[in-house]
């Protein structure tokens, strides 16, 4: 508190220089006395400057722009010892003083000297008999020892003052800490990462212990007890807003403007108090749920990472064989069995990020602060997963027909032999029938090796097809160019050794395939040359034996 306090000036307000004890002279103006005592010969100008600028502070406004009347009772007393009073009086708050009534001293010289020297203050002064006093101050507001009625306790007084200026320091003081608090609430900082996000909420839960232990009950139970002692109440009760003083000639307090004033204010500082700790922890409670919501987006950031980081790493393994598709039959099978397991456990990997999906969802479903962030990098994860799955499915298609492709030419291969053989005539039969049905043969054999090849070459097609599809997919920009929240190595940057340069992946492949395309077509060729010619051989026969059955019949 700025404004001056009776702790600072606690030996002068029980030395009993001047009183407050709430008075008010006829205008309503404020009294302020300066009671008869010995004690003035020790006090010094400064005393009462520090003393007058206390008690001056505590009525309220509208009672100090009336002016203070002040009485300074003489009697007994010395001009050298009231001078000193009206020179600070003059010096340092005249325009707050109406009119300054001194009580006539007994002694006559004194009073020459007193009404000499009372014409140059500023204020009004008045030299006046006690019982002249009545006229401007009305006997109930003047103390016992000015014959007046009203009972003013001095001790009582410095207490109640105490305890209202400690009680409102508290309040004062509790307040400065719940707005530190608040501020500290307010400051809307999110931690950029899992660790940080995490030592937010600590942080957080320990300002809500901080908020619980803010003083507000203890203050509380103060002001209400002061509240009691103000009403004239000894008792447990309450003090609520109702409250009004009681005319109680028992306690000083009961009867002091200036203090029954204080309790709007004290009433104040009570719901300040109440209200700002509630406010504090409905901000808490708000900001609670927008940490939570930050650790949860950190969470999920860092999952996504971890599969996003998982698909890089496989998906460098599966690019650094991606485009074999095996020289034979057996290897072929062998390309085929690992894909199959390498796809069994990137379908294990798949459950992980269906969860993590599943978590995105969620926290949109919440209303997170940070929606489209989520979208974002749950798009960016699922997109990341599609293209992967979208590679293994085309490189199990490809194996697939490479198996089917090899195991097919090799087939053809064995067979050859077999065909060769079979196409050579040797002793034909001399029986029409006979040769008829060794023609029928012969041309489903044709028809087998046809068969046989244009099995081979159709699947080398679609394996052809599907394997430049497969470098395709693999190599679209999306997936090579695709980074980690906008920072982690891209796929580009991690592919293997077989992923460089698209064609040169392809054309090993296609390479092999051509040329084993190229050997069956010419085992093929060979085939139907000797096909062919002894075709024409068993044709020759057979006209010849109808030649011969016509002429034997002719």
């Amino acid at each position: 508190m700025d404004s001056p306090r009776a702790l600072d000036v606690l030996p002068l307000l029980q030395e009993r220089l001047a009183e407050l004890p709430g008075a008010r002279d006829r205008r309503g103006g404020p009294v302020l006395f300066f009671p008869a005592t010995p004690r003035r010969e020790r006090a010094k100008p400064e005393d009462y400057r520090r003393l007058l600028q206390y008690l001056l502070s505590i009525p309220c406004e509208e009672q100090r722009e009336l002016g203070f009347a002040v009485v300074i009772d003489m009697r007994g007393s010395t001009w050298s010892t009231v001078k000193p009073i009206l020179k600070v009086l003059q010096e340092h708050c005249n325009a707050l003083i109406h009119v300054a009534y001194i009580i006539k001293p007994d002694n006559f010289w004194q009073k020459q000297r007193t009404s000499l020297a009372s014409h140059k203050y500023k204020f009004e002064t008045c030299l006046i008999g006690l019982d002249a006093l009545p006229k401007s101050i009305d006997t109930s507001q003047l103390t016992l020892d000015l014959d007046g009625s009203l009972i003013y306790d001095h001790a009582h007084w410095i207490e109640m003052r105490l305890a209202l200026e400690d009680f409102l320091w508290q309040a004062a003081d509790l307040l400065d800490r719940l707005d530190d608090l608040q501020e500290d609430l307010s400051r809307g900082d999110l931690a950029d990462d899992l660790a940080g996000a995490k030592a937010a909420l600590d942080l957080h839960n320990e300002m809500k212990k901080k908020i619980l232990k803010a003083p507000v009950e203890e203050v509380d139970l103060v002001g209400q007890r002061l509240l009691q002692r103000l009403s004239g109440e000894g008792g447990p009760s309450g003090y609520d807003s109702g409250y009004s003083g009681r005319d109680s000639e028992a306690s000083s307090g009961t009867t002091n403007p200036d203090l029954q004033a204080c309790v709007p204010d004290i009433l104040q500082h009570l719901e300040a108090g109440r209200t700002a700790q509630q406010q504090l922890l409905s901000l808490w409670a708000h900001k609670k749920a927008r940490l939570d919501q930050c650790f949860q987006l950190r969470l999920f950031e860092q999952d996504c990472d971890k599969m996003l980081d998982w698909i890089c790493r496989n998906r460098e393994v599966f690019l650094s064989n991606y485009v074999e598709i095996g020289h034979s039959y057996q290897l072929a099978q062998q390309l085929q069995e690992e894909h199959n397991h390498f796809t069994a456990n990137s379908m294990n990997a798949f459950i992980n990020i269906n969860r993590v999906l599943g978590a995105a969802s969620r926290l949109l479903e919440t209303g997170h602060y940070a929606a489209n962030r989520i979208r974002h990098v749950a798009g960016r994860l699922e997109r990341a997963w599609k293209e992967f799955a979208a590679g293994l499915d085309e490189r199990n298609a490809v194996l697939s027909l490479s198996v089917m492709f090899h195991h097919k030419a090799e087939q053809y291969v064995e067979s050859t032999p077999a065909w060769s053989q079979a196409c050579e005539v040797g002793n034909a039969p001399s029986d029409i029938s006979e040769l008829e049905a060794a023609i029928h043969s012969h041309q489903s054999l044709y028809e087998a090796m046809c068969q046989a090849y244009t099995e081979v070459h159709s699947t080398s097609k679609k394996l052809l097809y599907q394997l430049d599809h497969l470098v395709q997919v693999c190599n679209q920009p999306g997936m090579e160019s695709d980074r980690k929240h906008g920072e982690g190595p891209s796929y580009e940057g991690s592919r293997g050794s077989g992923g460089g340069n698209p064609a040169a992946d392809y054309s090993e492949g296609a390479g092999h395939v051509l040329n084993v395309i190229h050997q069956i077509l010419n085992h093929h060729r060979a085939l139907e040359q000797r096909w062919h010619s002894n075709k024409i051989k068993l044709h020759q026969r057979l006209a010849l034996r109808l030649f011969q059955g016509d002429v034997k019949q002719v």
